[in-house]
């Protein structure tokens, strides 16, 4: 798991979430190639999912799960949110969803309320939009400030990536660049950058 503590404060500082556990992803190489392909002045760093348990109000009651401290922490730590949608069965997956569930449980200055987030996705012949289009609304319930425009769907993605998870396609690496400046522009025009641990 990576959180974003002890980074460069003058930097925006992104947090990337993909919904797939699946070592060979091409959603988590989608938010490798946002790593290299960001803009002067924005630092990605990516956040692992395969620890976050089943939400269980219970296990919630008892206190949060380590690793779910860990994503609260690293979304408060963060200036915007990347989500890297998979599509499964024409929907979001169950690994996506699950930890927005958890992340959304935190109210507090600096979670998901309030937060910028932005979505991309790999997956395909038609991409991931109908995930896209059902990831809006869930995000938008946490209070995450959503920036829906330009947005990346990546087609048929297994044409532009090579054997090692890396981005190849020129194209999309271009497309992926913009909607990182746009989300740099965003994450301005909404205000919501913030110094950790002030109060």
């Amino acid at each position: 798991m990576t959180n974003l503590s002890g980074t460069n404060p003058n930097r925006i500082r992104i947090l990337g979430i993909s919904g797939s556990l699946r070592k060979g992803s091409f959603n988590t190489g989608l938010l490798r190639a946002a790593q290299e392909l960001a803009p002067d002045g924005m630092e990605i760093a990516i956040f692992d999912l395969k620890d976050i348990p089943l939400y269980n109000g219970d296990v919630e009651a008892e206190g949060d799960p380590a690793s779910v401290t860990a994503l609260k922490e690293a979304i408060r730590n963060s200036d915007g949110v990347l989500f890297a949608s998979p599509e499964y069965n024409h929907g979001i997956t169950g690994v996506l969803k699950n930890a927005i569930d958890w992340a959304s449980r935190d109210r507090d200055e600096g979670s998901l309320n309030g937060k910028p987030a932005a979505i991309i996705g790999a997956g395909g012949v038609s991409a991931t939009a109908r995930a896209q289009a059902q990831l809006q609304p869930v995000l938008s319930e946490t209070g995450a400030l959503l920036m829906v425009k330009p947005g990346v769907l990546v087609t048929m993605p297994w044409e532009k990536f090579d054997e090692e998870g890396q981005l190849t396609d020129e194209d999309t690496r271009l497309f992926l660049g913009k909607h990182l400046d746009a989300f740099a522009a965003w994450i301005a025009r909404v205000g919501a950058r913030h110094e950790v641990g002030v109060s």
